[in-house]
């Protein structure tokens, strides 16, 4: 932890003034043009009042509104302008929650004495931006385009690709030697080793979850688009539940969280959540993955894909939707006893539903009942360092980390869910294999041709 965090953790409650400096008591600008971030006492104030009792919670609930429909607008309009933008939208947000952390480590007084720090810390951000978004363009937008071109990314432009994670390496390295060239007074040691650890920590964190939100897009605007928009209602309708029956604390360390509105979320996203992927699936923009098909485009979304039979509805038995959860849960439910739970209240013997809509509900569960643990960790860190949000730059709802806590963990666990249980990837595309052939040596490349040619003539194909 960086020597600056532990001393505030240790000070036990944190006068609203502690940010002002000894220089006349003026209020001194952050280092690092950070927003001010509001502080709170030990024990969080007027904060643990129920919303349900709380005097200005319509004023709470406009502001609120009001910002989520901004958001709202925002986020539609980079969803209708095609991929790129989508992915341009998550490097600004995940950028700006970068910075908000950053600065919560700054000590204005030693950053003095350490003046090329903050260059440092965001060169490292930069080299990891490389291989993690590196990765997913060589793996998408690379290897489309030498499928249709192979002479459109050029010799530097393959090297580039084909070298990727070496070059990457290098560059973190190159960080390196200049962070050890940085250390240079006895009294800094410390603190620059806990800024180094400080900023490792943040810049895993971060890129490792919001990098799912990019693997998504790739996978087609659905599955980007519904964990982000069910995370998004499930906030909502958990608020207003909250907001209008709320009576029973939650969890101590986020006071205004109630068990209503946990469980009215829950509920109410349940009962939305197949109904909206019903709606989205119709759209061959959302459901069109980023391939050699329907390549990536700077804007526009994919289009011309086959429809994959996931999206398509049909009339399947209630026992072969439920199979899946019940092996999954093993022996906590018995074989067959949500299909009669099912027959018994609603006489449901076969139902007309696509796969998307049952996968859809998962979502839908993690979202309520997991997710929000994601908020809990940041409420729980918040207090632990004294202060209300990372940031006042959305009105309402705090900053960027602030609203995107719970969506950072829902990305990861929708990203691990596809690969492991809708594409199961293992077989290789053209563009990958293009990709290593770059590393053969002319010998063996043509070693390959011959053998290639062969196969073509057993299968009795006809070259085009």
């Amino acid at each position: 932890m960086p020597p600056s965090l532990r001393q505030r953790a240790s000070r036990g409650n944190v006068s609203p003034n502690e940010t002002r400096s000894t220089n006349g008591g003026n209020s001194s600008p952050r280092a690092n043009g950070g927003s001010p971030r509001t502080r709170i006492g030990g024990s969080g104030g007027s904060g643990g009042k129920l919303l349900v009792d709380a005097p200005s919670k319509w004023k709470s609930l406009v502001t609120r509104a009001s910002s989520a429909f901004a958001m709202i607008a925002g986020f539609a309009t980079m969803l209708a302008a095609g991929h790129v933008p989508t992915i341009l939208l998550i490097f600004i947000i995940q950028g700006l929650m970068v910075r908000e952390l950053f600065a919560l480590a700054v000590e204005v007084r030693k950053e003095k004495d350490v003046p090329w720090f903050r260059l440092q810390q965001w060169y490292f951000y930069g080299t990891a931006v490389f291989f993690t978004y590196g990765r997913f363009l060589k793996h998408k937008w690379v290897e489309s385009s030498i499928v249709k071109d192979p002479e459109r990314l050029g010799a530097f432009g393959l090297f580039m690709f084909a070298h990727h994670s070496f070059i990457s390496y290098i560059g973190w390295m190159v960080g390196l030697v200049l962070f050890v060239l940085s250390l240079r007074s006895r009294g800094l040691y410390l603190y620059q080793f806990g800024q180094f650890a400080w900023t490792h920590m943040i810049i895993v964190t971060i890129l490792m979850q919001s990098s799912c939100f990019v693997a998504n897009v790739l996978e087609g605007m659905i599955w980007f688009v519904f964990p982000v928009s069910i995370v998004f209602f499930n906030d909502a309708a958990a608020y207003m539940c909250g907001f209008f029956f709320g009576r029973t604390p939650l969890i101590k360390i986020s006071p205004k969280k109630t068990w209503e509105g946990f469980i009215g979320g829950l509920i109410v996203t349940l009962i939305v959540a197949p109904f909206a992927a019903a709606w989205m699936q119709k759209y061959e923009w959302l459901i069109c993955p980023v391939d050699d098909k329907s390549p990536l485009r700077l804007f526009g979304g994919a289009s011309g894909c086959d429809v994959d039979p996931l999206f398509v509805a049909k009339e399947v038995t209630v026992g072969s939707i439920v199979g899946g959860f019940e092996s999954a849960l093993g022996w906590m439910v018995p074989h067959g006893w949500v299909a009669t739970v099912a027959r018994a209240l609603f006489g449901l013997e076969t139902v007309r539903v696509s796969w998307f809509q049952v996968h859809a509900v998962v979502f839908a569960s993690f979202a309520s009942i997991i997710a929000p643990f994601g908020g809990f960790f940041a409420s729980g860190f918040k207090r632990a360092f004294k202060i209300k949000d990372f940031s006042d730059t959305i009105p309402g709802h705090g900053g960027i980390t602030d609203r995107m806590d719970c969506q950072m963990v829902m990305a990861l666990f929708s990203h691990l869910y596809i690969t492991n249980f809708i594409r199961q990837p293992g077989l290789m595309t053209v563009g990958q294999l293009l990709l290593k052939i770059e590393f053969l040596t002319n010998e063996n490349l043509l070693r390959l041709y011959k053998a290639v040619g062969k196969m073509i003539v057993t299968r009795g194909l006809k070259l085009p």
